[in-house]
């Protein structure tokens, strides 16, 4: 007897619902399928509608118009902007959906706890996009702390080192550069890093402290003569690190970090041989045609431009789009750093570093022990765990690079994996309860660490 795939609409049909969870569904037709899409966007909307053969009278142009119909499907993923998350996420919970929710759950601490409270209320699962926990890296580090290899953790330094073109792209130019229009950065970014280690050290945060602020993209740091936008004659083209063309035309920083990050091998080779000598990797990507994963490329960031990013679209883009706006002239409030000292339960003590200035986009973790010590690395294009002991001497290092291609360390795949089989299973039951719950955990320790920075003072966790 064979099994019905689980059926799921998509509200929001941008990068993370449309490309980062969606081609699960394309991957594994007898385990997921798309039959609605909600997105303002006709263009994104017809796209989605056209990949996953989604009749006509099944596209909405808003949310509220698909969660007033009566429920088509077992699931819903929401993947709008921040702001705009608790309404749908609410409607579909109480329409009768088990829903997977991108980060972060909303920008409000209120609207964070409704959104829990109601999934537990009416018996329907609540998936938060923590996709970090579906990671072979973070899994693996997990295990390695909670088998005692390192003793009693004394104190972890974890780093989230957003590399400098991210930075401009996502939080001075993008969508959450404001936080009154998105959510302050440390929830924004970090709620994944707040999620991920109260799980690794399997204890809770009991005070925190916060300083951070916007240090560089600000007006006064622009160059002299520096325009509104980066083609209007910049005189600083040819060496400002922001600037538009060489990020988005160029894209010379994305394949040199994933060239520092992937693993030694043909990727690695080949991603440095791009930025260094493009025309031998398109002579090759002739008699390779995985190369041309590298020459065509196609995906994030450039399709946050366009929807088609020939060379063409980005231009005319930059143009007139966000994404041409010198860095310093931007209308961006968040921070560019910040930091945050936290004690947890057990005793250790636990500093969260974030910043935007990264040579290298990649997250990093030291963790020291009684008996040992712990350092890892996962950035786009690979990761790696080294465990020391201290008795033996004896250093050991584990490969945690996912397949090619695979987003977020593998985590996205994962996350949607997991989620799939939850909702075949049905119910709610007590695992997805608790990760739930784990999430607004992260999620207060992000507002409390903002309240923190503002403030001046400590926060208590109750």
């Amino acid at each position: 007897m064979s099994v019905q795939p689980v059926t799921a609409v998509l509200i929001g049909a941008g990068q993370r619902g449309a490309e980062a969870y969606a081609p699960y569904a394309l991957q594994h037709p007898d385990q997921l399928r798309f039959v609605a899409v909600a997105e303002p966007d006709p263009q994104r909307r017809a796209r989605f509608a056209a990949q996953h053969n989604i009749p006509r009278e099944r596209q909405y142009s808003t949310w509220e118009d698909l969660l007033d119909e009566p429920q088509m499907a077992d699931a819903a993923l929401i993947c709008t902007q921040d702001t705009l998350h608790t309404a749908p996420a609410l409607a579909a919970l109480r329409a009768g959906y088990h829903v997977l929710l991108e980060k972060p759950l909303a920008p409000r601490p209120d609207e964070c706890e409704a959104i829990v409270a109601t999934s537990e209320a009416v018996g329907r699962q609540l998936h938060v996009g923590h996709v970090m926990r579906y990671t072979r890296h973070y899994q693996l580090l997990r295990e390695i702390v909670q088998s005692g290899v390192l003793g009693e953790v004394v104190d972890v330094d974890h780093r989230e080192n957003v590399a400098f073109w991210h930075m401009v792209h996502s939080y001075v130019r993008g969508n959450w550069r404001n936080s009154a229009l998105s959510s302050p950065m440390i929830l924004a970014k970090c709620c994944h890093d707040l999620d991920m280690l109260p799980w690794v050290l399997g204890q809770r945060c009991q005070r925190l402290y916060s300083v951070g602020n916007l240090l560089h993209f600000r007006a006064e740091n622009a160059p002299p003569g520096a325009p509104e936008r980066c083609l209007d004659g910049c005189p600083a083209a040819q060496t400002c690190p922001y600037y538009a063309p060489y990020i988005y035309l160029e894209m010379k920083p994305f394949w040199h970090n994933y060239a520092e990050t992937a693993p030694r091998g043909i990727a690695r080779w080949a991603t440095r041989q791009w930025v260094e000598r493009p025309w031998l990797v398109r002579l090759l990507s002739v008699v390779y045609p995985d190369l041309r994963q590298i020459t065509e490329y196609r995906g994030w960031p450039l399709t946050v431009l366009a929807l088609d990013p020939t060379p063409e679209a980005i231009l005319e883009a930059l143009r007139s789009g966000p994404y041409g706006r010198c860095v310093y002239h931007c209308d961006n409030d968040v921070v560019d750093h910040q930091v945050v000292s936290m004690l947890f339960s057990a005793g250790s003590t636990v500093t969260l570093t974030m910043h935007g200035h990264s040579h290298i986009e990649h997250r990093s973790t030291r963790i020291e022990g009684t008996r040992g010590r712990l350092l890892a690395m996962m950035g786009n294009g690979g990761g790696w765990i080294q465990v020391e002991e201290h008795r033996t001497l004896s250093r050991r290092t584990y490969d945690t690079s996912p397949p090619p291609g695979q987003g977020h360390g593998g985590g996205d795949m994962g996350l949607m994996a997991h989620f799939v089989a939850c909702v075949r299973a049905g119910g709610n039951p007590p695992e997805v309860r608790q990760a739930a719950r784990e999430a607004l955990e992260s999620h207060r320790l992000a507002f409390a660490a903002e309240e923190s920075r503002l403030s001046g003072q400590a926060i208590f966790m109750e």
